[in-house]
């Protein structure tokens, strides 16, 4: 399988992004845009403005809700820095 990546730089943060084959138009569009209608510019967003996180030990990765934005994330860090940042999956409650 070929994974293709959205690389996003936020000043000294790197965000990645998985993207996805859309089957309509053959184009690869990120994931939580094709899954969730989230683009990765809200999900940046989202990450500068958290108001809870916390560290979820059983799937290693961090759970982040950024009130502001109404977005939750699921993230992990890729290196050794806290600024190389892989946005797992980011999607709104809109109950």
């Amino acid at each position: 399988m070929n994974c293709k990546y959205l690389i996003k730089k936020v000043g000294k943060y790197t965000f990645k992004f998985k993207l996805d084959l859309n089957p309509m138009n053959n184009e690869y569009e990120p994931h939580i845009w094709h899954r969730h209608l989230i683009t990765p510019n809200d999900a940046i967003r989202a990450f500068f403005t958290i108001s809870e996180e916390e560290w979820n030990e059983e799937h290693k990765r961090y759970e982040a809700y950024s009130e502001d934005c109404d977005i939750t994330l699921y993230y992990i860090k890729l290196q050794e820095k806290d600024t190389y940042l892989f946005i797992i999956t980011a999607f709104s409650d809109w109950r």
